[in-house]
């Protein structure tokens, strides 16, 4: 996979056909919708961190590590947690 623009492609798939055009349509929108999935998830850490440490201090390199690891379910349980939680080991319990 290139840095080819999806403009440069489509006079190729345009003489491949409808059934091509599909596809590298269907493809460009994966693409996209993953792009946006992994930047919420990245966005989710970043304030998950910024929370911790206003909280709890600075935060271990370790436990900024399991963050920026998680998913984007674990990320919402542990943000919630914030709130209630003791101790920053509380959090992820």
């Amino acid at each position: 996979m290139g840095d080819t623009d999806r403009t440069d492609l489509e006079p190729v798939v345009d003489q491949l056909g409808p059934e091509a055009k599909e596809a590298l349509m269907t493809t460009a929108e994966r693409l996209e919708a993953k792009g946006r999935a992994e930047g919420r998830t990245e966005g989710r850490a970043e304030a998950l961190l910024e929370l911790l440490a206003l909280r709890f201090g600075p935060v271990p390199a370790s436990t900024a590590n399991r963050v920026h690891n998680a998913s984007i379910d674990q990320l919402q349980q542990w943000t919630a947690r914030v709130l209630t939680a003791d101790t920053l080991a509380k959090v992820f319990e």
